[in-house]
């Protein structure tokens, strides 16, 4: 893995914005980052730990400049990002970096970067408590802030979190919440299914990880229960059953998407080559039907759309 390399697609990326428009450049950079991404023990490298960092100072600076009537969405690690409007920064899924139990990879945040983004989130929800989807320093960082965090109570209680409000008792005027589950019918992890309505009425639906026939209906179902719609969907392509959730909820209501949970290295095992989680290469399959009809756009770290 080369800086030049990297550099390269980036630069590749650089010169053809995110927009929800089919853009061939951007797809062919993001097809060599998955080359690079998959070398094995690259996730150990300083060279992409550095990277990495080097992206989310960048992202942070732009976050923290932004001053636009229109929302706009910034993509970190994996399933983590941010939200910026005139109104508040709601941040969703940030965690550490890419932080499994042994510790071996150098793609992570450090505690300035920690520090920044609980100073700019006004708002941080957590679909579920899995270790690529929160981050205790984080949490801790918000609660000495006193900044407002959502999370499934069994979040609350695995991390212990301080001054967290129970996802299963929180409603808000721009905030529903739907409890459900990350698994399978048959049981698994609370998680919590997240429908924001921006200052521009733009309805953001959030939810994390896996995805189940009954449970992704019953989404669907709260939405329209609470009289919305769903202007843009952030989301994994993973399900279990015979229910496609993109084009599901495309069809439904014909909505923008930006992919979340690619290139999660926790997920793959040291030393293995290519994908952890979903690649770039897989998801252009995967988000086919919204990308084409210039619905769908796929981000790298710290890049950034508008939500218009």
């Amino acid at each position: 893995m080369k800086t030049a390399e990297i550099n390269h697609v980036f630069r590749t990326l650089e010169k053809a914005s995110p927009s929800f428009a089919v853009s061939p450049l951007r797809q062919t950079a993001l097809l060599d980052w998955d080359q690079i991404l998959g070398e094995p023990f690259g996730e150990t490298t300083q060279v992409l730990g550095n990277f990495y960092r080097k992206r989310v100072n960048q992202a942070l600076d732009e976050i923290e400049a932004y001053k636009g009537e229109i929302p706009r969405f910034w993509k970190l690690y994996s399933s983590g990002f941010i939200i910026r409007s005139s109104e508040k920064t709601i941040a969703v899924d940030i965690n550490g970096g890419c932080t499994p139990p042994n510790g071996r990879t150098t793609v992570i945040l450090n505690n300035s970067q920690i520090r920044r983004i609980a100073d700019l989130t006004d708002e941080y929800y957590n679909t579920h408590s899995h270790e690529d989807h929160i981050s205790g320093e984080l949490c801790d960082a918000l609660a000495r802030r006193k900044k407002l965090m959502v999370m499934p109570q069994e979040a609350i209680y695995r991390w212990v979190v301080k001054g967290a409000v129970a996802a299963e008792n929180f409603n808000a005027e721009n905030t529903k919440v739907f409890m459900n589950w990350q698994g399978d019918v048959n049981g698994g992890l609370p998680c919590a299914m997240y429908l924001f309505t921006l200052n521009n009425n733009r309805n953001i639906f959030v939810r994390g990880d896996i995805y189940h026939d009954e449970g992704f209906l019953s989404c669907i179902e709260h939405v329209k229960k609470w009289g919305k719609s769903v202007d843009y969907a952030f989301l994994t392509p993973y399900y279990k059953g015979s229910i496609v959730p993109v084009e599901t909820l495309y069809n439904e209501f014909k909505c923008r998407f930006v992919p979340i949970h690619e290139w999660e290295f926790s997920h793959r095992k040291l030393g293995n080559s290519g994908p952890a989680t979903q690649c770039f290469e897989e998801l252009y399959g995967a988000f086919a039907l919204p990308y084409k009809k210039n619905s769908a756009q796929f981000l790298a770290w710290g890049e950034s759309i508008l939500l218009d």
